[in-house]
């Protein structure tokens, strides 16, 4: 928790929090996985690996995940999480074409604060998850406020969205469908 606050302190627009998320926020993202089939996973601003683990610890033998941290401090953090089914990445999420061709993830999930995005950079990055889902895949965001539900309505035709006050600070969860 220590390394994800400091990093935070270092630059709050890219952590988008101060906390990491809690443990009712990773099983709500992850309560529409299928985990017991074949999947490919991926995960947007994989932090110090909270999300990852829990993903880690319900996919099949047969999944992989592939997890992008741009901050280099969280992302030293991440790859303690050793699997032979991850690879971590510590590059920019708008480069994801480079390591996840276009229709072939089952799930995005994503703690990139879009909040603090240019509209520009958030379109693209919206572009970019849409192009890399399999038809029928979801991405699946945090936010701690509704504010970007349009413009993940305008690349998704259905977005669902849920709520918990169990995490600081509360957050929605949107689930988006290609």
């Amino acid at each position: 928790m220590y390394t994800f606050f400091r990093a935070a302190w270092q630059n709050i627009r890219q952590t988008g929090s101060v906390m990491e998320s809690s443990p009712v926020l990773t099983k709500r993202m992850t309560n529409i996985i299928q985990f017991q089939k074949p999947l490919s996973i991926v995960e947007l601003g994989a932090g110090t690996g909270v999300m990852t683990k829990r993903i880690l610890e319900k996919m099949s033998a047969a999944s992989t995940l592939t997890s992008f941290e741009i901050n280099p401090e969280l992302y030293r953090q991440l790859t303690a999480v050793q699997d032979q089914r991850a690879s971590h990445l510590n590059a920019d999420v708008l480069r994801l074409p480079s390591y996840v061709p276009n229709d072939s993830a089952d799930y995005i999930l994503s703690g990139i604060p879009l909040a603090n995005l240019d509209a520009g950079t958030k379109t693209q990055l919206l572009e970019r998850c849409y192009e890399a889902l399999k038809p029928g895949g979801f991405f699946i965001q945090f936010q701690y406020s509704l504010k970007d539900i349009s413009a993940i309505r305008q690349r998704f035709p259905a977005v669902n969205y849920g709520f918990t006050l169990f995490n600081i600070p509360p957050a929605f969860i949107y689930y988006a469908q290609k």
